[in-house]
């Protein structure tokens, strides 16, 4: 199988997907002979079928011109002229070749044919809906008020098939938004994507790891890759003489799926009373977006009762989930707690005035569809209820939990979150009996070096039992080598990842799509504070020209100085001491950051503040900010 390239940003696109080089030119590749190298058919020619189209429907067009210019009215010359100007100042980018639907006013979608770009029109009637399916199946890339960027990846593809989505789904609701028909390149680019996806799962059985499949030939194109058939471990059960390797798989029933209730929402508080859709009506625009992007249908078809699977070693899971990727099959993880008898279950719920707000039910409906736990991650702004949302999660599962979060700090939010929103006890936060909750941060399940007599038992206890759910908090920030230690080091059948930016500075975000699972949910903080769930955000930039003194300085010195000579500029100082004083004169509460701790501590003393930094205690910290917290 040969391999795909993805649909990424440093990718240009559907269209030109088996590009040869940078260029926006395709390589035009079959199992067809080459033809002879000659001066006109040169060796490796390519075809750049968009600007091939474009250039016929010019020729058409100048034909057409020819034909019409004796009978041609000043005015239908006049709009000929604009077009042929427009089309000169945009170039590559003038679409106007692309037919229109005779409805296209009431359609929000433009699909770039080249490289995947949705814009979507904010202002439409539907664009609420359409964001919705559009944040399934795509990656937002800009969404200020009316006009909102989004692009096909193969990453986002892999999300959509991940919760759920058929492939003749998504390009039926995309074809219904868009404006011209759905390009042939994007459509092909969606076929290929996920053809192969959502075939293969990792489960976590008895404390050993399998990978798992209702399609047997699938596992056997697996097995005949190295790395894959190295990683594989047969068991002396399994092994028999005469068996081939490759052909041993073992077959058992497929996990049964139901309704499941999960706490916080509408149905939990109704008694756990579902209602089922009518069937035999006609489909509409608004039943079509509820069978796509929400969870009536929201279980991926298995072709057989009956799934295959062959053990590997836990030990090589990192590589063999890597491998599964570049060959376009990534596995999908997903835990049915409900039938799993061998690990303890957790006495845990929230409390009835516990209700989540209704993003935070869909961000969870995702992440529980078909009634089983699929791992992945799930993106809300600061301020949206992140941790309640991986609460509820656990609350929902009921096995044993860790907690992963960056800082003592965040250990302690996490302990006294629990405590607030559900009815565990700082017991079971300590772990008593055969299940609990243990709150970590990743550095001390990471360091593998200098540990205490206490942290290795802890490490121990961590890595020798099997965790039902691990909560990865602010996923983005974890540096790269450390995460993966934590991932492979820890067994857990379902893991969630919470952040509110799903950017990293070491461009290593894909890694997560092998480490955890692909993104499952994603809000947008316009949407959340419009309907007043967050805060509104106002954002403004204060210049603050240097002194001469300090700019002189500034222009002679070539070291890291130069980053604290415009941090301590003096008319910084000022203007902050200003803003600080005008926000406390309303009752406004006030959080200054810095880059620099010399910058820090200097304001923090000039100006009377308390002030925390990487050096301080964890004593210090949690009063500082219980004083922030609880006083004016």
């Amino acid at each position: 199988m040969a391999t795909k390239h993805e649909l990424g940003a440093g990718d240009a696109g559907p269209s030109k997907r088996m590009r040869e080089d940078v260029e926006d030119e395709f390589n035009y590749a079959d199992n067809a002979p080459s033809p002879p190298e000659t001066s006109l058919v040169p060796k490796g020619a390519t075809i750049n079928f968009s600007a091939l189209t474009r250039k016929l429907a010019e020729g058409r067009r100048a034909a057409e011109n020819q034909q019409d210019e004796a009978g041609m009215s000043s005015f239908s010359a006049h709009r000929r002229a604009q077009n042929k100007l427009v089309s000169h100042i945009f170039m590559d980018q003038d679409f106007s070749w692309l037919h229109l639907k005779p409805d296209h006013a009431s359609r929000p979608l433009w699909i770039n044919p080249e490289d995947g770009h949705i814009i979507l029109e904010g202002f439409s009637p539907i664009a609420e809906q359409a964001q919705d399916f559009l944040v399934a199946v795509s990656e937002p890339v800009s969404r200020p008020a009316f006009i909102h960027e989004y692009k096909l990846t193969a990453y986002s593809l892999y999300a959509a098939v991940s919760v759920g989505l058929q492939t003749e789904d998504i390009i039926e609701v995309l074809n219904r938004l868009s404006k011209v028909p759905v390009p042939d390149t994007i459509v092909g680019f969606i076929r290929d994507r996920t053809m192969s996806y959502g075939k293969v799962k990792l489960v976590l059985k008895h404390n050993k790891y399998f990978i798992e499949s209702s399609h047997p030939d699938t596992l056997q194109f697996l097995l005949k890759d190295n790395v894959i058939r190295e990683a594989r471990v047969i068991s002396q059960q399994q092994q028999q003489p005469g068996d081939v390797i490759t052909a041993a798989l073992t077959t058992s029933k497929a996990p049964t799926k139901s309704g499941l209730v999960i706490p916080g929402t509408k149905e939990a508080g109704a008694g756990g009373q579902v209602s089922d859709a009518v069937g035999g009506k006609k489909q509409t625009d608004a039943d079509l977006f509820t069978s796509v992007v929400g969870v009536d249908n929201d279980e991926i078809d298995e072709d057989d009762d009956n799934v295959h699977a062959f053990e590997v070693d836990d030990s090589k899971i990192d590589d063999v989930k890597k491998r599964c990727n570049e060959l376009e099959y990534p596995m999908l993880e997903e835990y049915d707690f409900r039938n799993d008898t061998i690990n303890a279950n957790l006495d845990i719920d929230l409390k009835p005035s516990t209700v989540i707000r209704p993003y935070q039910e869909t961000s969870l409906s995702k992440m529980f569809g078909n009634g089983r736990a699929r791992s992945g991650i799930i993106v809300l702004p600061c301020g949206a209820g992140k941790t309640l949302v991986g609460i509820t999660a656990a609350c929902t599962i009921k096995k044993s939990c860790l907690v992963l979060a960056t800082s003592s700090v965040s250990v302690m939010q996490w302990k006294q979150q629990f405590m607030q929103w559900s009815n565990v006890t700082e017991k079971q936060i300590a772990f008593a009996g055969d299940s609990g909750i243990v709150v970590s941060t990743y550095s001390m399940v990471a360091n593998t070096h200098n540990r205490s007599h206490e942290s290795k038992k802890m490490m121990e206890f961590l890595q020798s039992r099997e965790w039902g759910f691990i909560l990865l908090d602010e996923v983005h920030v974890v540096p790269a080598a450390m995460f993966r230690r934590v991932v492979t080091t820890i067994k857990a059948h379902s893991k969630l990842g919470l952040t509110a930016t799903l950017v990293r500075e070491d461009d290593k975000i894909t890694d997560l799509n092998y480490m955890i699972g692909p993104k499952l949910y994603e809000a947008n903080w316009m949407d959340l504070a419009a309907k007043g769930h967050i805060a509104n955000v106002q954002c403004a930039e204060v210049w603050c020209p240097m002194t001469p003194e300090f700019y002189r300085e500034y222009l002679r010195e070539q070291s890291r100085k130069r980053m604290l000579l415009y941090c301590m500029n003096p008319n910084k100082i000022q203007a902050c001491q200003f803003l600080i004083k005008y926000h406390e004169d309303r009752g406004d509460k006030i959080i200054v950051f810095s880059d620099n701790v010399y910058a820090l501590e200097h304001y923090a003393r000039k100006l009377g503040k308390l002030y925390i930094h990487g050096g301080t205690s964890q004593v210090e910290r949690m009063r500082v900010l219980q004083h922030f917290q609880h006083h004016p």
